[in-house]
C-alpha cells in the first residue's frame, strides 16, 4: 500500500512529532510532506492559481501532487487550531488538491478525480475528549473536512483518531496514545 502523510505541525520535537514517529516507522512505503517544517510556501497565488487552471504546477506542488496521485491512503496529521489545520497545511491542501489534479468541473458540478483513494484524519486537542465531542465539536470538524475536503476529491474517511487533552495529559495516557497510533499503523500495513 502507497501512503502519502501530510504533517502539519510546525515541529517535530512535539506531542505531534511522537505521534508521528509511532505511525510512521510502521509504515514500509511512505511519502512524507511536511508543509510547517519544511520551506513549502502555503500561499496560493492568483498567478498560481491561475495557471493551475491551464494545468501548470510549481515543481515542489508537482512532487506533492505525483505522490497523492499514487496514493492508496493519505494521512492528514494535525493539531486542530481555531477549528481546522494550522495555515501551512491549509496552504498546502490549497495548492497540491488542486484543479486538475484532485477534481474537475462539469460546469459548476465538481467532479472528484481521487476516487478509489482513502483517507485517515489524526489530530490532536487540547480539550478534553469528552467535552470536545458533548460540545459537538468532534463532529463539526470531522464532518467539515470529510465533505468539503475529502469528499469532494472523492477521498473515502476511512479512520478518525483524535487525541484530547494533550496539554493537561499525564505521561502514561500519553504513552497510551502513541499505543494506539503504532496500532492504527499497523492496521495500514496490514492492508
Amino acid at each position: 500500500m502507497r501512503i502519502m502523510y501530510i504533517y502539519m505541525h510546525p515541529a517535530y520535537d512535539s506531542f505531534n512529532g511522537a505521534i508521528f514517529q509511532a505511525i510512521q516507522e510502521k509504515l514500509p512505503e511512505v511519502d512524507v510532506f511536511s508543509p510547517g517544517t519544511e520551506s513549502f510556501e502555503p500561499k496560493l497565488t492568483i498567478e498560481e492559481y491561475q495557471a493551475s487552471m491551464e494545468g501548470h504546477y510549481a515543481p515542489d506542488v508537482k512532487e506533492a501532487q505525483a505522490a497523492l496521485q499514487k496514493a492508496d491512503h493519505v494521512i492528514f496529521q494535525f493539531p486542530l487550531w481555531w477549528g481546522s489545520f494550522p495555515a501551512p497545511g491549509k496552504g498546502f491542501i490549497d495548492r497540491v488538491f488542486a484543479y486538475g489534479i484532485a477534481y474537475e468541473l462539469e460546469g459548476e458540478t465538481p467532479v472528484p478525480l481521487l476516487n478509489g483513494t482513502k483517507a485517515s484524519l489524526v489530530f490532536t486537542t487540547g480539550s478534553p475528549p469528552d467535552e470536545f465531542h458533548t460540545a459537538g465539536l468532534y463532529e463539526n470538524v470531522v464532518t467539515g473536512i470529510d465533505k468539503h475536503l475529502l469528499q469532494f476529491c472523492g477521498l473515502e474517511l476511512a479512520e478518525v483518531l483524535h487525541f484530547g487533552d494533550v496539554i493537561q495529559e499525564s505521561d502514561e495516557a500519553r504513552q497510551k496514545m502513541l499505543e494506539k497510533a503504532a496500532a492504527f499503523a499497523e492496521t495500514l500495513h496490514g492492508k
